[in-house]
């Protein structure tokens, strides 16, 4: 991979990572703000794509075809599902939509159900993750355009799609760099239980959270920067 792309929903999800990049080059593209330059030795592209699936998507098509990143991370924050625990990262192995029926998906190109994460990449994220001791989990993440905060939509969304992470962007980006041959991974750290009082606490937790999987995408660079 010779440039990393890296993308965050919202501005706190790419904040520590725009500061410790060096060499930062602007340029604004479809309304959005990417920055060029190198993170940990690795040339990247970083950018705040908004929240949900279609800005997700949008913003890792740019990256691709406009930025020509040859391989994307997709950092933030997350609901936990299974084990996981509030501050835990999860790295996808896959990624699937928790709104959209996968037999219709698959009607279509790539003719998937699921997205498959790249193992050089899932690779990194792990040796990052032991090189920061913080405890981590490797499995799917579910993606919908909806923030979930209600344990039996959850418990929905765990029987069908059993994730250790609900989101809103991830399995979009996934779906881009699929159709178009790109690795990927998707790296979140838990900010709230998705269930009963979830609000609170990802308020509570959101910020702390998504600095832990910056931390993480930065140890990652400089691993890839390194091969």
């Amino acid at each position: 991979m010779n440039k990393l792309g890296i993308i965050g929903a919202m501005g706190l999800e790419i904040s520590l990572l725009l500061t410790q990049m060096k060499d930062v080059k602007e340029t604004v593209v479809a309304g959005r703000n990417f920055y060029e330059g190198t993170l940990s030795g690795k040339p990247a592209v970083l950018v705040c794509s908004g929240i949900g699936k279609v800005n997700s998507a949008i913003t890792a098509q740019l990256l691709i075809g406009h930025f020509k990143a040859d391989g994307i991370i997709n950092t933030g924050v997350a609901g936990g599902a299974g084990e996981t625990r509030i501050r835990d990262i999860v790295i996808s192995t896959d990624a699937v939509y928790h709104d959209m029926d996968p037999e219709i998906l698959a009607l279509s190109t790539p003719f998937l159900k699921a997205f498959s994460a790249d193992e050089t990449l899932i690779k990194a994220a792990k040796a990052a993750c032991e090189k920061r001791k913080i405890r981590f989990f490797t499995g799917r993440i579910a993606t919908g355009d909806q923030f979930i905060a209600d344990e039996k939509i959850k418990e929905d969304i765990v029987r069908r799609t059993e994730p250790l992470a609900i989101e809103m962007e991830g399995a979009a980006v996934a779906h881009v760099c699929v159709s178009s041959d790109i690795p990927f991974v998707v790296i979140r750290s838990i900010s709230d239980n998705a269930g009963e009082g979830g609000e609170a606490l990802y308020e509570e937790f959101k910020d702390v959270a998504a600095d832990d999987a910056a931390f993480i995408v930065r140890e990652m660079a400089g691993i890839l920067s390194m091969q």
